[in-house]
């Protein structure tokens, strides 16, 4: 198990990176405040992440799916009670986009550490 303590504001800054576009980082990085890396460091950061994403590419569509049927469980969840007439458009999207970024960061990073392999397909 890792020490949640010290790791996560590595991993943190890199599920941002991968989450975030390439373009977009250094802006996003001032919003949140947080201190920027040096130039080297950036460098390698940015090469992990794209790294990180191709390593992901092969269970990609797999994983997507179930990222989808996630999110309307969680959609769904979230509303239950509720009597409104039809669904909420907005939210749907948004529940899509938070579950296959997540699903997406947290693959990409346990396929980088080697927590998670890529099987044969049987």
């Amino acid at each position: 198990m890792p020490d949640i303590e010290t790791e996560a504001p590595v991993i943190f800054r890199g599920m941002l990176r991968d989450v975030v576009a390439c373009s977009d980082f250094d802006d996003v990085c001032r919003l949140l405040e947080l201190v920027p890396a040096g130039p080297d460091v950036d460098e390698i950061e940015h090469y992990q992440s794209h790294a990180r994403i191709e390593e992901f590419m092969p269970v990609a569509v797999e994983a997507l799916t179930h990222a989808d049927v996630a999110a309307d469980v969680l959609y769904r969840l979230t509303r239950l009670g509720e009597h409104e007439e039809g669904p909420d458009e907005r939210a749907q999207a948004m529940f899509l986009f938070v579950t296959r970024t997540a699903c997406t960061a947290v693959i990409a990073h346990l396929l980088q550490k080697g927590t998670l392999e890529i099987g044969e397909e049987s």
